[in-house]
């Protein structure tokens, strides 16, 4: 399947009157499709003073702009200059791939992108989101904005510098919705949260893996790479600080388990 030349500059910062635009200019081409197609968002992110590195900020994204189209069969490439994402539409046919080896491909392809970016400058570092399957063009605006949210959430739950599916968010998938408000409203998960950020402490993310761990001390300590006496502590510590309904409740489990997991979607 031959590639499209369709390589424009657009300034993208929301799902606003920029993206109509960029829907009209895909209508306008007859767009292939493979038979699996995903919307692939890679950022970008510039620990450095801007307005002394543009030269080399724009001969990154270049880099980065060669380096996919050459490694991935894309059907176009966009530069979105102001927030810094390089957008791409890619995909394969099953009779070349299936499903599984093509995102471990993609996985590969980033990381490996990601050490070439590493060695050019220490300050710039790279993350992604992949959209679901794309099944037809009307499906693009949906696919750009779960990329976004991929990527997004994906730098906030796992680190700044990682690819991430929006198939593989489960919950956070609904979770990105909420502010730092609605999650914090609930006065136990709030001062849990806070004394965490007071004292540099680990609560919130101990009671996280025990619930994940259906209540096991031992596997909860593996998750964490803490020693069991270690985990017992913080539990006590939780039951201290809250009472232990957050800990034994199962008629609010869900309810708990949920806003845990928001809590590292939330910024400061």
């Amino acid at each position: 399947m031959n590639k499209i030349a369709f390589e424009e500059s657009y300034a993208i910062k929301d799902l606003g009157d920029e993206l109509e635009k960029l829907m009209s200019k895909i209508d306008g081409v007859n767009l292939p499709f493979y038979d699996e197609n995903f919307v692939l968002i890679c950022e970008l992110q510039i620990d450095m003073p801007r307005n002394k590195h543009e030269e080399e900020i724009k001969f990154t994204k270049n880099i980065i702009k060669d380096f996919l189209r050459n490694a991935l069969n894309t059907h176009f490439i966009l530069v979105l200059p102001k927030i810094d994402e390089i957008l791409l539409f890619v995909g394969f046919d099953r009779n070349k791939y299936d499903r599984q080896t093509y995102i471990n491909k993609l996985r590969e392809v980033f990381y490996r992108l990601q050490r070439e970016i590493h060695d050019l400058n220490r300050y710039f570092k790279l993350s992604a989101g992949v959209s679901s399957s794309v099944k037809e063009k009307l499906s693009f605006k949906k696919a750009y904005t779960e990329a976004h949210i991929a990527n997004e959430v994906g730098k906030k739950i796992y680190k700044k510098e990682s690819i991430t599916f929006y198939d593989d968010l489960g919950i956070y998938k609904f979770l990105h919705i909420l502010d730092k408000e609605d999650v914090l409203e609930d006065e136990n998960i709030r001062c849990l949260y806070e004394y965490d950020k007071k004292h540099n402490t680990n609560l919130i993310e101990t009671l996280e893996a025990f619930m994940d761990s259906n209540g096991k001390i031992r596997k909860t300590a593996e998750k964490v790479f803490a020693h069991p006496n270690t985990i017992k502590y913080r539990l006590n510590k939780i039951k201290e600080l809250v009472g232990e309904d957050i800990l034994k409740n199962e008629s609010k489990r869900l309810y708990y388990y949920i806003l845990i997991k928001a809590t590292k979607l939330i910024s400061d």
